[in-house]
């Protein structure tokens, strides 16, 4: 076997090397457990709120805050494990964290608006109708932000960026 290789083949071999990454990247993902768990908590904190003594709400508020910090860190890395592959969180970075959790943090921010304007209109249960709107909003924008922000990743690679930290 010759130690020379030909111009056409190192392309391919980028080319191939370069597809592999792209297979790999497709694979970025959070579970949809996680979102359809996200979603329930957050209805069932608005039902809650709407029915039951305060401290209950806040105990569960405080439960659900550390049940998903806890979660969290291995669930949002973005490397949901697959027959196939399990992907590093290096390759990640911590845009998915970052976004996932500005999502979040942003919908409690809906959740109040809703419930006030709800409560404003004069709906029995506000809480729980603010929050049955944000459910929704996790299900589907969850998925979506994940999926905006593989192709991001995606981009970078193909522009030659790399896969930057955040």
């Amino acid at each position: 076997m010759s130690g020379d290789t030909s111009t056409t083949d190192a392309r391919s071999a980028l080319g191939a090397i370069e597809n592999r990454r792209l297979q790999v990247i497709e694979q970025i993902n959070v579970p949809s457990w996680y979102w359809i768990a996200v979603a329930a908590c957050w209805l069932g904190l608005g039902v809650l709120s709407d029915n039951a003594p305060s401290w209950v709400t806040i105990a569960a508020t405080f439960a659900f805050g550390c049940v998903h910090s806890a979660i969290a860190p291995r669930v949002l890395s973005g490397g949901e494990a697959t027959s196939q592959l399990k992907v590093r969180s290096e390759l990640t970075g911590r845009r998915i964290r970052i976004t996932v959790l500005g999502f979040l943090v942003a919908l409690v921010g809906v959740t109040i608006g809703l419930a006030l304007v709800f409560q404003a209109v004069g709906a029995s249960q506000p809480a729980t109708l603010a929050s049955a709107v944000v459910a929704a909003l996790i299900l589907i924008g969850g998925p979506f932000l994940v999926g905006a922000a593989r192709r991001r990743i995606a981009a970078n690679l193909r522009s030659g960026a790399g896969i930057p930290a955040a």
